[in-house]
């Protein structure tokens, strides 16, 4: 079996992908799995929240890049209402996959987001106190109760034969 040796996109050390582990990040392009997650705690979490919001956008309207409407309405948010990244896409999730609007009325924007923040906010919030609740509560066993039932009986009635004798 021949080897594959590839060489890592951030270190760029030349590695066997048979042997050591690595992830593919991108079309025939290869990195160790040290070095990517070396590259992704130096990323702030704020740019992968927007990162992620920006990829649930492009695929609940099925575009390839996010429009000039779009950007603004997220900066708007962002820095006037202090949404963070995360919370504008909860509540668009909340918005297009719970509650099951469609994208027709949205005009190419996500100007419903303000308006419906705080409902999916309380939807989340009920969800994580269910979810405490849930994980505090004590598992109970559930009573088994065992019923014995007797096997059924057969009866079987005798006829009475009809006889040419009697009087009745």
């Amino acid at each position: 079996m021949a080897a594959h040796f590839v060489i890592c996109k951030y270190c760029g050390e030349k590695f066997n992908r048979d042997i050591e582990p690595f992830i593919e990040v991108g079309g025939r392009r290869y990195a160790h799995k040290a070095c990517v997650e070396r590259v992704d705690a130096a990323i702030p979490q704020d740019e992968k929240d927007y990162a992620n919001l920006e990829t649930y956008i492009k695929k609940l309207f099925g575009i390839k890049t996010l429009n000039i409407k779009m950007r603004k309405q997220i900066q708007e948010f962002h820095q006037d209402y202090n949404y963070t990244y995360t919370g504008i896409l909860k509540t668009l999730y909340w918005w297009y996959e719970i509650k099951g609007h469609t994208t027709e009325l949205a005009q190419n924007g996500i100007g419903i987001v303000p308006y419906v923040y705080q409902d999916a906010e309380k939807y989340y919030y009920t969800l994580y106190l269910a979810k405490l609740v849930n994980d505090n509560a004590p598992l109970h066993k559930p009573i088994v109760q065992e019923v014995e039932i007797a096997s059924p009986r057969v009866t079987t009635q005798t006829r009475r034969l009809f006889h040419l004798d009697d009087d009745n």
